[in-house]
């Protein structure tokens, strides 16, 4: 590689495009060079790409399930198998015409070409559900996907869920920029959406639910690229009990009440917190509400003023079983579904843990509420404080 980093001329080198933008599929160099831990293609895209190419479905990846409260192992399996599927995938012809989606995607996105844009507004519009994480997301976008016509247990977690693509706090360290990062993830959602969904038969778009919780990192990208007809789910719960199932979620409250970031959700806080300049040693001797409130807090924050949700097609739904139901209903009935909505649970009663934690989280919606109300948004406080 001449010294380079490995990987450095893939799905970037975009010097051999058509007049059109896309790449010359005769020109895209092959992609045997990609290093096991050097994913160009996302594990995520690899793996939603095999088992399309399978057909051995999805049902395995279960991200909408809202009643447990263990981890999914799912994405360390994936990146295990990851390797030895992509060996596979780069021999094969449906593969790499996936493969020249991704690149011309992202090519469309790095230029911003509004051919592009106006194909995906036609051809699909989106419900995006938005909420940190715990508040009821998974369980609205499993009945958003059941209210268009979907099972559920049949939707990748790629095509649905929070994980895909990839969005964060703008970082540059050696080797990683996290925009580009996003630009490349995003290019191969689009291209999952082409491969899952057939194209209408009477011209009007394919309702797309996604769970959109790292939306609110890139929100004016995000608002821009899925349209002005978007219409935005915004999930909210107290803090108290969101953190109180984020621990539980997380393997318990760490010992102590101390800080530690074991679960995907718990590493996505400290990343939050040292994007605003916490440091690491002052992370390590912060209690786990603490660092919790205030990455909740930062969270809604950013919902509130990123651009994510300006074009105002948007409901907040505050936690509890009644107002996810109720939610769920109006779904199935704006998209003209008589299935019956399922159960929302809500695990063990929450209202008496934690008492001390109270001030603080007072705390951080008062702030929140303030700079709702400064961009129109109705911050549930009353709602909010019944369902603790």
């Amino acid at each position: 590689m001449n010294g380079q980093k490995q990987g450095t001329k893939s799905v970037l080198d975009v010097s051999n495009v058509n007049r059109k933008g896309a790449p010359d599929s005769a020109t895209i160099p092959r992609l045997n060079y990609l290093a096991e831990d050097n994913f160009y293609l996302s594990a995520t895209f690899v793996d939603f790409l095999a088992k399309w190419l399978d057909k051995s479905g999805y049902e395995n990846e279960r991200w909408f399930d809202q009643r447990s409260e263990e981890l999914s192992g799912h994405h360390s399996v994936m990146r295990r198998r990851g390797p030895l599927r992509l060996e596979r995938l780069l021999s094969d012809e449906t593969a790499q015409a996936a493969i020249v989606s991704v690149h011309r995607w992202f090519y469309n996105l790095a230029t911003v070409r509004s051919d592009a844009l106006e194909y995906l507004h036609k051809r699909y519009r989106f419900i995006a559900i938005v909420g940190a994480p715990r508040t009821g997301g998974s369980y609205l976008t499993g009945e958003a996907f059941s209210a268009v016509g979907y099972n559920p247990t049949a939707v990748p977690a790629a095509i649905a869920h929070d994980g895909f693509p990839e969005a964060q706090p703008i970082t540059l360290s050696p080797g990683n920029n996290a925009w580009i990062t996003s630009l490349l993830t995003t290019s191969e959602y689009l291209t999952l959406l082409d491969i899952f969904f057939p194209v209408s038969r009477n011209g009007q778009p394919q309702v797309v639910p996604k769970k959109l919780t790292k939306g609110v990192y890139a929100g004016s990208f995000f608002n821009s690229l899925l349209g002005e007809s978007t219409e935005y789910v915004i999930t909210i719960r107290h803090p108290i009990s969101c953190c109180i199932s984020a621990y539980e979620k997380s393997g318990g409250l760490p010992p102590g009440g101390m800080f530690k970031a074991r679960s995907t959700i718990e590493k996505w806080i400290k990343r939050d917190l040292l994007s605003t300049g916490v440091s690491v040693s002052e992370i390590a001797s912060m209690g786990y509400f603490e660092a919790f409130a205030r990455f909740w807090e930062q969270y809604y924050i950013n919902l509130a003023v990123s651009g994510l949700t300006k074009h105002r097609l948007r409901r907040v739904i505050p936690f509890g079983d009644s107002s996810m139901e109720a939610a769920a209903r109006a779904l199935h009935s704006c998209h003209g579904s008589v299935r019956k909505v399922s159960e929302f649970t809500i695990h063990g009663d929450l209202s008496r843990r934690h008492p001390l934690w109270t001030r603080r989280a007072d705390e951080a919606m008062a702030r929140v509420e303030s700079i709702w109300q400064m961009v129109g948004l109705t911050f549930p406080s009353a709602e909010l404080g019944n369902c603790l």
